[in-house]
């Protein structure tokens, strides 16, 4: 059976988000911690009366929510009342929601979703039961409770104690509506007053309440601003290297600071404080619709899942999570493995080329036959002239639209038939009908429900992909391919465990496995040169941050990857080094701390995939080619216009093909 803290959690979560109910955090870390008091009371760990709270059995339960708190009681050399240990307990209060909400993910009650979030598991949706201890199936807590408040059923025991500890923190407020609640009130009450530690929680929390009113209330900081030029205010540092400048005003500033970008002012949350306050906090105070709404408008789209919030950006995520996940990708791996060699192996030879156009060549291609079952390569110039005027002049303003008009139209009417194409051909009596692929998982949602999801809609989320991809996966592996190319001892590993890729045949997945060193690098050099080192957000209602208050409606750059290059992270983090990633050192496993596709909601969807893509395609190509850099000594410049990538600087050359191209 499950205990009071994880049915508790039940009651705040929201079956069409994925997500708990907001109440005050410290009003629920006091229920959680009067629910795993009552749990020992029942297993009669502990004994309550109207005074006192005293241990009758210390011997541990193999719980560890329970018996954290048990050896507490048992350690103290003082007999207290049950409202002390409430407000003792209240302090370990997130890591019991963090266990407790844990635990049900191995019972199958609830499942992952995306990003840290969870949701109901299909046996919980459907029959509204989960699993006992005894074999029984139990009903669902919300049930319980309802029949409880509204049928005049005799409670039990539990749903004694669940009705209490959901009053004490203001969990009714977010189930019931304002007229249901008024009806239950009596009923509430009336159950409320049959359970000692429920008023012991109820004590605590007023108590708290009276206590934080009666605290003075401390002055929000002054929000620092980082001194500018005039007229350029720091665009030019940003410009220059804007994860380096915006390290250097976090670790002079702290997590929060405004900067000026010509006429813009933009508040930057930064560090890790910001990347726990986004993972935590996002849904609630952030919002991806203001900055990105105009590269919807861009698409003639009336949004996109880069400019949606709340429900139905999760109902987008969980419709395209599939077709853009790892797994899709390894089930085509051996085709994107042989589109990247075939395009390494013709780039001309001996001659020195500037790499990026030609990795979003191999992008470009791979994502059509993966998501689209077609190559979509013909049209890539007109993607990357697109998406690069999108970005300039309506996400980051750094230059006026009129600018790009003419030409922008014509790649506009391109994508526009690109769209039409892909769709025709995944309907009936198209080559592609039936293949189950990103595009007819558009369609399917499409033709589910054409209200929630217009075919304007439909045209910009086929496009998406590609435009999101070329960019981010392209730019990626450019950087990816410098690193590797700079340093002659780990070229040499990567292309022998990229010609043991291809041993015996076509790549497999258990072969990608063992891609150790070459995946070390890939995640290195996602650290020091990341594709989206910012985020772009609003806030959507105001909230304290690092003492100081962030008003709602202002725009503002989550500096996610700032932590990439903060040593108590990644001591020396200007070094590129592959064996942070070891076993034994692990240093992206660290919370916070290893963020190259975002944190929180809004983390790339296809994160997976694209390191996936990456792994692959730097494999290939080595495999493919004998690729050297021209000159051998090149030291990589960054151009940040519009987003980071190699400067055109970074050349290449292929010295040769390989002869073990095509054996096995």
């Amino acid at each position: 059976m499950l205990r009071f803290a994880e049915e508790l959690l039940l009651l705040l979560l929201r079956d069409e988000s994925g997500e708990l109910a907001f109440v005050p955090e410290t009003h629920l870390h006091h229920a959680l911690a009067g629910a795993v008091l009552m749990d020992l009371a029942l297993e009669n760990r502990i004994d309550t009366d109207l005074d006192k709270l005293t241990l009758v059995d210390a011997a541990p339960l193999e719980d560890d929510i329970l018996d954290a708190v048990l050896a507490q009681i048992a350690a103290s050399a003082e007999t207290h009342d049950a409202e002390y240990w409430v407000r003792r307990i209240a302090g370990e209060g997130e890591r019991i929601r963090a266990a407790a909400l844990a635990r049900m993910v191995r019972a199958g009650v609830l499942q992952s979703a995306q990003e840290g979030a969870i949701e109901p598991s299909r046996q919980l949706s459907r029959a509204r039961r989960y699993p006992a201890a005894d074999g029984k199936a139990q009903q669902e807590v919300r049930l319980r409770v309802m029949r409880v408040l509204f049928a005049d059923d005799i409670p039990n025991p539990r749903d004694i104690v669940i009705i209490c500890l959901a009053d004490a923190c203001g969990i009714f407020q977010k189930m019931l509506t304002k007229a249901e609640l008024e009806d239950a009130r009596v009923r509430i009450d009336l159950v409320g007053r049959m359970d000692l530690i429920g008023q012991a929680v109820t004590r605590a929390v007023r108590s708290s309440g009276r206590e934080a009113a009666a605290r003075p209330a401390l002055a929000a900081k002054r929000i620092p601003r980082v001194k500018g030029l005039p007229i350029l205010g720091s665009a030019r540092e940003a410009a220059e290297d804007v994860r380096a400048f915006l390290t250097e005003q976090y670790l002079k500033l702290g997590p929060v600071f405004e900067i000026r970008l010509l006429h813009r002012r933009m508040l930057v949350l930064a560090g890790p404080e910001a990347n726990r306050f986004v993972q935590r906090h996002g849904r609630r105070y952030l919002s991806s619709h203001r900055p990105w709404r105009g590269f919807a408008d861009g698409l003639d789209a009336s949004r996109l899942i880069l400019s949606m919030d709340g429900p139905e950006h999760v109902r987008f995520r969980k419709a395209f999570a599939q077709p853009l996940s790892q797994a899709r990708f390894h089930e085509n791996l051996a085709a994107a493995a042989d589109i990247a060699c075939k395009h390494a192996a013709a780039w001309p030879l001996d001659r020195p080329m500037s790499p990026l156009r030609a990795l979003q060549g191999i992008i470009a291609d791979q994502m059509g036959v993966i998501l689209a079952g077609a190559s979509a390569e013909e049209y890539l110039d007109d993607m990357v002239f697109f998406l690069e005027t999108l970005l300039k002049t309506v996400v980051t303003k750094q230059l006026p639209a009129f600018l790009f008009a003419r030409k922008f139209r014509k790649a506009h009417a391109r994508l526009d038939e690109l769209a039409q194409k892909t769709m025709e051909a995944h309907r009936p009596g198209g080559a592609f009908h039936g293949v189950d692929n990103m595009v007819s998982s558009v369609l399917d949602l499409h033709d589910a429900d054409p209200q929630f999801f217009p075919e304007t809609d439909v045209k910009a989320m086929l496009l998406a992909p590609y435009l999101v991809g070329i960019e981010t996966v392209g730019n990626t592996c450019a950087f990816a391919l410098y690193c590797v190319l700079k340093h002659s001892d780990l070229k040499c590993k990567i292309t022998a465990e990229a010609d043991a890729l291809f041993v015996g045949g076509p790549p497999t997945l258990e072969k990608l496995r063992k891609l150790d060193v070459t995946h070390r690098a890939a995640l290195e050099s996602m650290r020091m040169y990341p594709a989206a080192p910012v985020m772009f957000r609003s806030t959507s209602n105001s909230f304290e941050f690092a003492g100081c208050r962030i008003p709602a409606g202002k725009p503002l750059f989550v500096a996610t990857t700032v932590t990439h290059r903060l040593p108590e992270f990644f001591p020396d983090p200007d070094r590129f080094d592959i064996d942070r990633y070891l076993p034994e050192r692990a240093e992206h496993r660290q919370a916070n701390a290893y963020v190259p596709f975002g944190v929180g909601t809004h983390k790339c969807l296809g994160a997976g995939f694209a390191e996936a893509q990456v792994l692959v395609t730097l494999a290939a190509m080595l495999h493919a080619a004998e690729i050297v850099m021209d000159p051998p000594d090149y030291e990589l410049k960054v151009s940040n216009v519009p987003t980071p990538r190699p400067a055109k600087s970074f050349r290449l050359k292929v010295k040769g093909l390989r002869q073990t191209v095509g054996q096995g």
